[in-house]
């Protein structure tokens, strides 16, 4: 078991300061001697005080799993014979395991300090009701074993029902009970050298998306790592270390693709098309886009048509970046409606309205209506730099619909619902109200509103805060009401 352990004491990845060492039989903290251990045969420890009474002893026992993997703990016995058990961690980089137990002990346990033996915590550490390792480790050997003779069991048939194999051009075949042979893939061997941290192998897929790589492994000489396209890593052990020019060792690289769920073809697009639709699906439910909802348009003329609504607000953000509106090119979102309306005959009509043709729609929103008009404003200069640089002249949108008094509307944009807009029967355009500072926004909208010269000389002289809606209403209901 001393053999065994030595790899283990070079995985720790914890690196506590050098307190506990041995000389001899003594063990010192801080290189005072605090107690005495013995170990009168393998793997076995005893404890003692300076006054050569013992507190304790312990056995480190180990489990060997499926393969070269072996779980370790400590079989303790205090000496009033209460017994428990605790794993066994390497927290220093050591050779010996006494020295590594002793360091577990003091460091995790408190059992002992610069005083020695910590009599009240070794009393309270074996008062504690702690699983039985011995048996949840034998019951992992026994699955490991199970998982193992699955997977061999399933390797055989593999090979019995496909016998994948490798081609002279690198392609990956299978007979999948039928002949002639059929490709799945490609494979392209390198010359990858140990510790290189190179690919050994590659396997394409008949659309060429890597599927997977194989690398050498430090499990051992015929153990390999393979990673494949979507960040999954396995090992393997084959019956053969690897070469370049070995055809044969592809079988059994493929026998183990195939039973982690890698069965090349065509599989990946399909997969990536299925998570594609599902983040589609994702992106659909969060945004504010409207898709045949039920509601009405009223033109210009006053006429009202019901149907079935149609708008984008914004991109589809299948990735979450957060990123609703273009950051290049023309801004087109939000600028077009359409409504589906049902023929007498049967079948249906689709009919589309700009933002600049004058109409409102409406449709249904928590009990009530939500109402958007389509606007051009004052304003937004970067947004109509960005238009005009994607040859785009149209700068009308549709804006969701706030408060409507007596010839003056306040809306807001759906999307980025930090800007509002003003919008007067008497003026073409509304005045935007957007990410500029509330004392330039004021101004603009003292200019807008200047034909109620009360309101607009409030606007001039007040400090008002034109990014709050109530302020924005109480502005509005103001105005309706103005003596002009």
């Amino acid at each position: 078991m001393r053999l065994l352990l030595l790899f283990c004491f070079m995985l720790s990845g914890f690196v506590f300061s050098q307190k506990i060492q041995l000389k001899k039989d003594k063990i010192l903290y801080n290189e005072k001697e605090v107690a005495i251990i013995k170990s009168p045969y393998r793997d076995h420890y005893e404890f003692y005080n300076l006054n050569n009474q013992k507190a304790f002893d312990l056995d480190l026992k180990g489990v060997a799993l499926a393969g070269k993997e072996f779980l370790y703990y400590l079989d303790m016995k205090s000496a009033d014979g209460k017994t428990t058990q605790i794993p066994y961690e390497v927290l220093i980089t050591s050779f010996k395991p006494d020295r590594i137990i002793a360091h577990q002990l003091a460091v995790k346990y408190n059992l002992f300090n610069e005083k020695g033996l910590n009599t009240a915590e070794i009393e309270q550490f074996f008062n504690v009701q702690r699983e039985n390792l011995g048996d949840k480790y034998l019951q992992a050997k026994a699955n490991s074993i199970a998982g193992e003779n699955d997977r061999q069991s399933s390797l055989s048939n593999i090979r019995s029902l496909y016998n994948p194999r490798i081609g002279s051009k690198g392609e990956i075949l299978i007979n999948n009970g039928n002949y002639p042979a059929k490709i799945i893939g490609y494979s392209t061997a390198f010359n990858c050298g140990f510790g290189s941290g190179n690919p050994c192998l590659e396997v394409s897929d008949l659309d060429g998306i890597k599927v997977a790589r194989m690398y050498e492994s430090k499990q051992g000489i015929k153990t390999y790592l393979v990673k494949t396209l979507d960040n999954h890593e396995f090992t393997f052990v084959a019956t053969r270390p690897y070469a370049p020019s070995d055809y044969a060792f592809v079988n059994e690289l493929i026998a183990n693709l195939f039973i982690e769920g890698y069965t090349l073809e065509h599989q990946a697009y399909y997969k990536n098309q299925e998570l594609q639709h599902a983040k589609v699906k994702d992106a659909v439910d969060r945004s504010i886009n409207l898709y045949d909802v039920l509601g009405y348009v009223v033109e210009k003329s006053g006429k009202k048509t019901e149907g079935l609504i149609t708008i984008w607000f914004e991109k589809l953000d299948t990735e979450r970046t957060g990123q609703k509106l273009p950051a290049d090119g023309a801004d087109l979102f939000g600028q077009r409606v359409s409504l589906k309306t049902s023929l007498p005959g049967g079948g249906a009509r689709t009919k589309t309205y700009n933002a600049d043709s004058g109409i409102h729609f409406c449709v249904p929103y928590n009990g009530g209506e939500d109402c958007y008009y389509g606007l051009d404003v004052k304003g937004e200069l970067m947004k109509k730099l960005q238009n005009y640089g994607g040859l785009h002249g149209n700068n009308s949108y549709f804006y969701r619909l706030v408060a409507k008094e007596n010839k003056i509307m306040l809306l807001q944009d759906p999307v980025e619902l930090q800007k509002y807009v003003v919008k007067t029967d008497i003026q073409q355009k509304g005045q935007m109200l957007d990410n500029r500072s509330s004392e330039k926004l004021s101004l603009k909208l003292a200019d807008y509103l200047k034909d109620c010269k009360t309101l607009s000389e409030t606007l001039k002289k007040e400090s008002l805060d034109l990014k709050n809606e109530e302020n924005l209403i109480h502005i509005i209901s103001e105005y309706s009401t103005c003596k002009k």
